[in-house]
């Protein structure tokens, strides 16, 4: 399937979840290594302290993670001991995307000799807002739009829609329609934002935020061409949902060939 040209993808993330290894930190210099000579210079190294509350009282465990960034820090990727991110702000194609993901993936599984995979996950994040002289609710299908609140003198309707279906694939969707101001499209469980926004938004205008989570969860062996062509399924799933949300006029607004 062929690129929009105005494509309205602001935030795309393949997470790969991973038997432990907990022995992950010292394999981090010949990862680095391969990780900067691929294309991703930028290294980072991060503690997050968690807060867990037990029976008596809270603890506190502290994850390490490692992030490998390029130039410009609009795609990189993430590593903790359980599982691999990579994110970009700049997406091409799902080609491309993918080819990336493989590499990364490959440089890992060389230095730590990966055993199993827990969890495919696949999260696109979309964000527009209306060209003049048109509204939002023009961009949605007509059952997306839900009844005609003008009819009641309702000004402004917001759009929250939480879709959550079962897949062909073995998977489970969850899709978030919603409408903001603010200028900030980011969904809150993935804030803060790791990488350099590829599109800004003005605050005081209206947008519609399109956020896509397409998983499957099942234990199995690490395999590259496995993993590779779960991750097309979950995309071919996720952008035939996206093309039944919104219309024909937002298709055509952004380049449908």
């Amino acid at each position: 399937m062929e690129k929009l040209s105005r494509s309205p993808l602001v935030y795309v993330l393949a997470q790969v979840r991973i038997g432990a290894v907990l022995k992950m930190e010292d394999y981090m210099p010949q990862i680095q290594e391969q990780m900067r000579k691929a294309g991703y210079p930028l290294y980072r190294p991060s503690e997050v302290r968690e807060v867990h509350f037990g029976a008596e009282k809270p603890s506190f465990q502290a994850t390490k993670r490692w992030y490998f960034d390029g130039i410009g820090r609009r795609v990189g990727f993430l590593l903790q001991a359980d599982s691999i991110v990579f994110h970009t702000t700049d997406y091409d194609t799902s080609g491309v995307f993918f080819s990336d993901l493989q590499t990364g993936l490959a440089i890992i599984d060389e230095a730590v000799e990966i055993s199993a995979v827990e969890r495919l996950g696949l999260r696109y994040v979309d964000a527009f807002q209306a060209d003049a002289g048109h509204e939002l609710g023009e961009y949605f299908q007509p059952g997306i739009r839900g009844v005609g609140l003008e009819e009641i003198g309702a000004t402004q309707p917001r759009l929250l829609i939480n879709l959550v279906t079962n897949t062909p694939i073995g998977g489970k969707l969850v899709a978030r329609l919603s409408q903001n101001t603010g200028g900030w499209f980011l969904p809150p469980d993935l804030q803060p934002l790791e990488l350099t926004p590829s599109k800004t938004f003005p605050s005081d205008r209206e947008m519609a935020v399109l956020d896509y989570d397409h998983f499957i969860e099942r234990g199995e062996p690490f395999s590259l061409d496995g993993i590779g062509q779960t991750f097309e399924a979950l995309h071919d799933t996720t952008s035939a949902v996206f093309r039944k949300t919104v219309s024909e006029f937002a298709l055509q607004t952004w380049g449908s060939p």
